[in-house]
């Protein structure tokens, strides 16, 4: 099957209308945009192709290279836009601030041009590194399942529309050279990329030099793989059994769990479960990093720690406790175990509260307290969104209180607001 035909099939055979093509002036995105050209071509798709180059500054050479891209992308026939960082990079984590910006970047130039998909060049070999360097840092099961073809946006966005795709994750960089090549295509090498300043460059070398196995790390990656996709079909049977209701205005969640559910999925299923559902209540800003603190038995090899399900079931949890910046308070019964959980409070810290400048203009859509996004519009002034004793944010000016803003009644102040998602986006 050629090339075209495989991003064909990753693409489910259509492109959306409009596309954020990130092109770093590699073989590899070079190939990407080619891909995605020809395969709106070949499909008649309407699809509007923007391309976009982040020049981070890191090598002298990189605006020149930056403009020649431009030039090429421009014969093509599609709009290229180059973004320059505004700052220099912090040496001591390169990538992962390079990473920062080059998505926020996008991010920005998304919202402009009202784009809700970022394609992204990451092959094969990418998902390899990828995966070796999570497993390197202790990751989960669900960390080392690796990059997925579609995923949420890393940075949030109230309407969870934004997604990341990655439509070349089953193509081997040699590949990627060879269809250049077959093409004629134009693109740069990064001498960066054999330096070893970065652990994805030392491992990326390891893998080229046999120093580590590649057929190793592909079967590795594949029986993670296979684990996931069972908790994942756990899941969705869960949802059938298990009751979960999340009240939006009080922001109260109910699970409601079978005591048979214990004994017929697996404890990793259960934990992921409710991990995922804990998440619209939750306070916690990194979430989707905190998998262990629910679960280090099961998704890790570490065998001697706990699972929360685990000890839901045994009763070796107590009646109340916090987890995750939520309060669970577990309620008993002869064929059921009731979760009712709320944000917890926060004790002997700074309170949780924020100056919003409100005008006759709505506001821009703002995540509060990592739970409610909101925006507001009326009597123009200075007003205080805080954290209240009993979870719920509040509104007061000039010290005095106005409303809770997920129930309503804020008298001059008009303010809507959205829940997050019972489900963690993978990013």
């Amino acid at each position: 099957m050629s090339l075209l035909s495989r991003f064909g099939r990753s693409m489910r055979g259509a492109l959306p209308e409009r596309v954020l093509v990130a092109v770093s002036g590699g073989v590899d995105s070079m190939v990407l945009l080619d891909l995605t050209r020809k395969w709106a071509e070949v499909t008649g798709s309407p699809c509007r192709i923007h391309a976009i180059t982040v020049d981070h500054g890191l090598r002298p050479e990189s605006a020149k290279e930056a403009r020649k891209v431009h030039e090429i992308v421009r014969n093509m026939g599609l709009d290229h836009e180059i973004i320059c960082v505004p700052e220099k990079i912090d040496p001591k984590q390169l990538e992962k601030s390079a990473r920062a910006w080059r998505y926020k970047l996008m991010y920005n130039k998304m919202k402009l041009l009202h784009i809700d998909n970022l394609m992204v060049a990451h092959h094969f070999n990418d998902q390899l590194e990828t995966f070796m360097i999570r497993l390197a840092a202790n990751s989960t099961l669900f960390g080392l399942c690796g990059m997925r073809n579609v995923s949420a946006y890393p940075i949030l966005d109230p309407f969870g529309s934004k997604r990341i795709l990655r439509p070349m994750l089953d193509i081997r960089k040699k590949e990627l050279y060879a269809y250049a090549y077959e093409h004629n295509l134009e693109w740069f090498e990064d001498s960066t990329n054999l330096q070893p300043i970065t652990l994805r460059n030392r491992i990326r070398k390891y893998l080229q030099t046999g120093q580590i196995e590649e057929n190793t790390v592909e079967q590795l990656l594949s029986s993670v793989r296979r684990a996931v996709d069972d908790v994942e079909s756990d899941m969705r049977q869960l949802d059938n059994e298990i009751s979960v209701k999340f009240n939006t205005s009080l922001l109260k969640m109910s699970v409601i769990i079978p005591s048979t559910v214990f004994e017929r999925y697996p404890l990793l299923s259960l934990d992921r479960f409710i991990f995922e559902k804990l998440h619209c209540v939750s306070a916690i800003s990194n979430y989707h990093h905190r998998y262990t603190t629910i679960d280090l038995k099961n998704a890790t090899v570490r065998t001697n720690d706990w699972s929360l399900s685990e000890s839901i079931w045994d009763g070796t949890v107590p009646e109340k406790f916090n987890v995750l910046k939520c309060l669970v308070r577990v309620v008993r019964s002869k064929n059921n175990i009731h979760l009712l959980i709320t944000r917890a409070t926060e004790k002997f810290r700074q309170p949780v509260e924020r100056v919003v400048n409100v005008t006759a203009s709505w506001s821009e859509w703002d995540l509060f307290d990592n739970r409610v996004w909101f925006r507001a519009r009326g009597k123009p002034g200075s007003y205080t969104l805080k954290v209240e004793a009993n979870g719920l944010p509040a509104f007061y000016h000039g010290g005095q209180f106005l409303c809770y803003p997920t129930i309503g009644g804020c008298g001059s102040l008009e303010v809507q607001t959205m829940t997050k998602p019972m489900r963690v986006m993978q990013t």
